[in-house]
């Protein structure tokens, strides 16, 4: 028989040990290349379970935050414990009215737990840091005694993982103090298997809205609705007690669940809660794309049928345990802020940076401008200089960060202002051991990684944007290795930024804390393009069409195509001339004959006499497909599925293992021949589908990240 897909997660985990190395570099994660367990296992100095007891936040010799997370171990796996307490830093942390973030950097919380990977930190003699960032953290999820990292998950915490880490070490590890927590937890997970088994009530979702949102635009320091769910059901709880609403972690792709801060509540009842999509949640994640769960006050779980879809996620800064919005301004007095680079920054990637700087300025309006004066020091602090730089002391496996230094001002005791008074950008020398940067124009090979596309992200950063799941975005959580995603997509990325632009230009000088206003860059756009669409015809193939308001130098539209965003590079599909200049509307079209199975995504790259290069947003094309199609392909988390299906049937699906065996199966609504299969609790590695419309059967392979 064909279990469910969650039930089947035991018998998948002892595939994560071999799966896990073998992923090497086929996608970064957060801008993270993947390192190794084994690797980390053996590198790091000392290797711990242990719970976040206490933090506190402190200033550095070097003007940094940082925060001091003091751990209370249970067990050793590695090294030896010192005398003292044990502790370790993180970047970034909020003091009184100073507040900085540190992007692609470890964030953990006081009351986790988990395993700690930590090496000497090298910037601060005689400090520890989480050995490769954020994959020096595998996080313990005590409601279903499983434990996650960016680039895996365990199906058991004392089995799987404890047995996968001790043949990293070779040794068994050594116990300190028992966990009680994770023993409780045991026993309530206990508790609850029985409850399940004797049928007692559990909650249900029975619809949400909106069905599309975003995230960490409603916060203390607004009025604004958009970005609060309304969630109707039964069962939640007439008092909110121990109950929670947990979203999708935008910062894994979906691969664990996280929580909305307290204050992030603004109803809850029996049969309706009121909450807010954060982006800064009770592990510093957003909130992302996919099914949500509400737990009540047992912590018994029900799941959305659909998926929310989160469009894009501002940057939040949480202070006293209260989320609020960010502001842009000018401490150049221009209107925004001057960058400078500074003398480790190779020539080489001046020219990528500064296109993906000009991506922003022209299509959203983000007012930075790279001065031709170099930083006065080749350092990232708080110190009124905006540097890009390269820095070989970022941990192992991390492309690039962005320094975002925060600033806050109170008046009559009302709401926190909170403004973006400096941002920092530094890259790593080298991306992975084997693997180089990519500074030209043309694609990358699939031993580098794309300069251009992590520029892109992190300046996306720098406007006060957080990570999303998307298959189109910039922001999106993840950048493979050989792909270059160079193209902001109108729906997230411009979106997101011009809110962030006009949040910032229309706040008074009080809600600035008097700074200086910012200004949205004036820049012009060099063709005014007002639709783009993709019809299909079989048997002819997608007719493109499109239309200008103006043309100011336009010299050519190459139009390109996508077919799987999550592994694809664009493709040339044809180019056409363009009108020069033009002060009337203007019509185009192309043809592209190729045959259409499933869906299609093309871009315009506007081209102007002068180089300057723009793109359109994204426009897509579907057509009924006489074979199955599973999108995207690698995929995690979610699969979305199209295949044949004969008029009236129900299309039903199996995933099945490399031995043939059947882990899951799954049946659409009838008459739909396209639906989502989760991945949840799925290891990394190679499965079959197989799709049956009334057709006969159809099948793909699919790999799971």
């Amino acid at each position: 028989m064909c279990q469910h897909l969650l039930s089947a997660r035991n018998k998948l985990a002892a595939l994560v040990l071999s799966a896990l190395p073998l992923l090497g570099h086929a996608q970064s994660t957060c801008l993270l290349v993947p390192v190794p367990l084994t690797q980390r296992s053996q590198q790091a100095r000392l290797v711990v379970e242990a719970r976040v007891a206490s933090q506190q936040v402190e200033s550095t010799a070097g003007g940094h935050l940082v925060t001091r997370s003091v751990l209370e171990v249970y067990k050793v796996f590695r090294g030896r414990l010192p005398a003292g307490p044990l502790s370790f830093v993180t970047p970034g942390g909020t003091l009184g009215l100073r507040r900085e973030d540190v992007s692609s950097t470890l964030s953990v919380q006081a009351g986790q737990q988990g395993l700690f990977f930590l090496e000497a930190d090298p910037t601060q003699p005689g400090e520890l840091r989480a050995y490769a960032g954020p994959q020096g953290f595998i996080a313990y999820d005590l409601a279903d005694l499983s434990a996650s990292e960016p680039f895996g998950r365990y199906a058991s915490i004392e089995g799987t993982l404890y047995d996968a880490v001790a043949a990293g070490t070779g040794t068994a590890y050594r116990e300190v103090a028992t966990n009680r927590g994770l023993r409780g937890a045991t026993e309530q997970f206990r508790r609850r298997a029985a409850a399940r088994a004797l049928a007692i009530a559990a909650p249900t979702i029975s619809d949400f809205s909106p069905k599309t949102t975003f995230a960490g635009t409603s916060t203390i320091n607004t009025s604004n609705p958009n970005g609060v769910l309304t969630i109707t059901g039964t069962g939640f709880g007439d008092t909110q007690g121990n109950g929670y609403v947990q979203f999708r972690n935008a910062d894994n792709g979906g691969a664990t669940y996280t929580k909305a801060v307290a204050t992030d509540y603004l109803s809850w009842s029996d049969t309706q809660i009121q909450v807010r999509v954060p982006s800064y949640s009770q592990t510093g994640s957003p909130a992302g794309t996919g099914l949500f769960q509400v737990a009540d006050n047992s912590g018994t779980l029900a799941t959305s049928a659909s998926p929310l879809t989160v469009t894009y996620a501002l940057s939040n800064v949480n202070s006293d345990g209260l989320n609020y919005r960010i502001r842009l301004i000018s401490p150049d007095a221009s209107g925004g802020y001057t960058l400078q680079y500074s003398s480790s920054f190779p020539d080489a990637a001046k020219a990528p940076f500064e296109r993906a700087l000009q991506a922003w300025r022209s299509q959203a309006g983000v007012n930075r401008t790279v001065s031709s004066t170099p930083a006065p020091n080749d350092v990232t602090q708080l110190d009124d200089v905006n540097v890009l730089r390269f820095d070989p002391t970022l941990p192992a496996g991390v492309l690039g960060v962005t320094y975002s230094y925060y600033s806050g001002c109170a008046v009559n005791s009302g709401p926190l202002n909170w403004q973006a008074v400096e941002t920092d950008y530094a890259y790593a020398p080298v991306p992975a051991a084997n693997y180089t940067w990519n500074f030209a124009t043309g694609a990358p090979t699939s031993q580098q990684y794309d300069f251009e596309s992590v520029a892109l992200h992190e300046q996306g950063h720098g406007a006060q944007l957080t990570h999303i799941i998307s298959s189109v975005g910039v922001m999106n959580f993840a950048l493979p290795n050989g792909t270059a995603r160079r193209a902001l997509d109108a729906a997230t990325d411009l979106a997101a930024a011009r809110n962030v632009v006009n949040y910032s230009t229309t706040a008074t000088s009080t809600e600035r804390c008097n700074a200086a206003p910012f200004r949205a860059s004036a820049t012009p756009l060099p063709v005014q393009l007002t639709a783009f669409g993709a019809r299909y015809q079989a048997g002819q193939g997608t007719l493109l069409s499109w239309t200008t308001a103006s043309e100011t130098q336009s010299a050519a539209f190459v139009v390109e195509s996508q077919d799987n965003p999550a592994v694809d590079d664009w493709r040339l599909v044809t180019r056409v001339a363009a009108a020069g200049t033009s002060t009337t509307p203007r019509q185009y079209q192309a043809h592209d004959t190729r045959p259409l199975a499933g869906t299609r995504y093309y871009r315009l790259r506007q081209l102007d006499l002068d180089g300057t290069v723009a793109f359109s947003p994204v426009a897509s094309v579907s057509a009924v497909t006489t074979e199955l199609v599973a999108y995207p392909n690698p995929a995690t988390g979610l699969v979305h599925l199209s295949g044949p299906l004969a008029p009236g049937t129900t299309a039903r699906v199996r995933l099945l293992d490399a031995t043939g065996r059947c882990l899951a199966q799954m049946a659409g609504p009838t008459g739909q021949a396209t639906f989502d299969l989760p991945l949840t609790g799925l290891a990394p590695g190679f499965y079959l589908l197989e799709w049956n419309g009334g057709t006969g059967p159809a099948r793909t392979r699919l790999v799971v990240l």
